[in-house]
């Protein structure tokens, strides 16, 4: 009898979600602002948002909503019922990678917390890239109106050196781009085995696609899905900071043109909502993918 309770409430509970979703899903375009439908059915609005960080394209959700997705499907994003442009869901079990705007789900590597949408870069019929239409200025402007909107972190690789034959430094600004202070991880803190284990770190690649790159070794946190607040700085509010980085153990490199890759990681999963905001500034998640054409002599 017990069990038969249960399973009238689990299904009226289903079909009560289902009807807010179906009434979402009969007037998509109910609230002018930013606007996120999956599967043209979910729809999250601008009042469902806490902020949008556009360093990272996470968007953050207030505490009474959250993140669920099937493991495929497409998603549009809409400004004053205008949309702006559309992608697919991503399941991160598939091998395949679709090219263009993505959310990556089934699971997220964020908490239901948060919705991340990706850009998987591709080359058109004729050579050229696909400009990113995360950052179309009217999805801005909008969010700047409606105080969502965060500029969040950049990077920047300044210099690539071989300071001797198997020994590269990478020197790397990192700059908060709003009057917000930021907590990021920090190489000199956690140190390079475990600052490594979110990052692959340096990787450079010469004209014929040949890839060199560090054999350091990576070192997991105890558990492997926590954090810890000695591992994190802060970057204040417009300020720049510098950091430096050297590979004792890099591959042998010739002499010549080389891209430079790096991708600078945040925290992702590890961090509850509740844990965001520390007393001297908000963790900052997310990768910022960077790169640059160098000369190694």
């Amino acid at each position: 009898m017990r069990i038969t309770k249960i399973l009238i409430t689990v299904i009226v509970f289903m079909l009560s979600t289902s009807c807010e979703q179906n009434d979402k899903e009969l007037d998509l375009t109910a609230q002018n602002g930013f606007g996120l439908v999956i599967n043209d059915s979910i729809v999250y609005y601008s009042d469902e948002i806490e902020f949008y960080d556009f360093s990272s394209h996470l968007i953050y959700l207030k505490d009474w909503v959250n993140f669920f997705s099937s493991n495929y499907g497409t998603f549009a994003v809409f400004v004053d019922n205008i949309e702006i442009y559309s992608g697919q869901l991503h399941p991160l079990y598939s091998s395949y990678m679709p090219m263009g705007p993505v959310i990556n789900c089934a699971p997220s590597v964020f908490g239901n917390y948060i919705i991340p949408i990706g850009f998987n870069q591709f080359i058109d019929s004729v050579g050229n890239s696909i400009e990113d239409p995360r950052n179309d200025s009217r999805i801005i402007e909008n969010l700047k109106k409606q105080n969502k909107y965060k500029e969040g972190l950049s990077c920047e690789i300044l210099t690539v050196k071989k300071i001797a034959s198997n020994s590269i430094e990478i020197d790397i600004k990192l700059t908060n781009n709003g009057p917000e202070n930021l907590l990021y991880l920090d190489p000199d803190k956690m140190g390079l085995g475990l600052f490594h284990y979110f990052t692959n770190g340096l990787l450079l690649r010469n004209l014929s696609k040949k890839t060199f790159t560090h054999q350091l070794s990576v070192i997991s946190p105890e558990p492997w899905d926590t954090w810890d607040n000695h591992w994190l700085s802060v970057i204040n509010g417009n300020e720049d900071k510098f950091i430096t980085i050297t590979y004792d153990n890099f591959d042998i490199l010739t002499v010549g043109e080389f891209e430079a890759i790096f991708n600078f990681p945040g925290l992702s999963y590890q961090v509850e909502k509740e844990d965001l905001q520390q007393c001297n500034g908000r963790i900052w998640l997310g990768t910022l993918h960077i790169n640059k054409n160098i000369q190694i002599q």
